[in-house]
């Protein structure tokens, strides 16, 4: 990745806790603040071919073939940094315009980034995002895509701005996860998709 600096907006707490403990916050894809992202529906998995029935209807193949990205965005922790330090629509996002940007040398990250930390390694698993129009989906059945990718990197044009790149890991080891205020078992089950991973 060469001598790039990546930079991770926080809240004031956020930021000190992430100095304090030298980790990265990973959330939840189904919890990021865009509704649409990571979302099966940026891809358009209704046209499904004849070929591609084998006795089925055309409506159980597309549910089946859904189904994997639904699952995705279910498993998926990211962790989002940006390419930029100064961007007041990014500040507006936290605490009230006020907050830490903490800028990584992405160099000397990478050799604590590639140790396992769930179903895939996040040293390999960086993906810089691209902005489209995401009203134009591609089409499942017909268009030459790593689909796994398109889901986990594409956003609206609307969110340019943030000039996000991403770490990501699927289904993070227990030992990361931490509990924020009030998700204790007392108030009644956890939602582990609300609970934050810190590797």
């Amino acid at each position: 990745m060469g001598a790039v600096k990546l930079y991770k907006y926080l809240d004031f707490t956020g930021g000190l806790m992430m100095l304090h403990y030298s980790n990265l916050q990973f959330t939840n894809a189904t919890q990021l603040n865009d509704p649409f992202d990571c979302h099966p529906s940026l891809i358009d998995f209704s046209n499904v071919p004849k070929e591609a029935c084998g006795g089925w209807t055309p409506e159980i193949i597309e549910e089946l073939r859904r189904d994997p990205f639904r699952r995705t965005r279910e498993e998926v922790w990211i962790c989002s940094l940006s390419k930029i330090y100064d961007s007041i629509l990014m500040w507006s996002y936290y605490s009230k315009h006020k907050g830490i940007c903490i800028g990584l040398d992405m160099e000397k990250a990478q050799k604590y980034l590639s140790r396992i930390y769930g179903k895939i390694m996040i040293g390999c698993s960086v993906v810089e995002v691209q902005y489209k129009d995401i009203v134009e989906k591609p089409d499942y059945f017909r268009d030459a895509k790593d689909f796994f990718h398109y889901q986990l990197s594409t956003k609206a044009k609307a969110w340019e701005h943030e000039q996000e790149v991403r770490l990501f890991i699927l289904d993070p080891w227990p030992t990361y996860m931490s509990l924020l205020p009030g998700q204790n078992d007392d108030k009644g089950p956890i939602d582990w998709k609300e609970v934050r991973a810190f590797p």
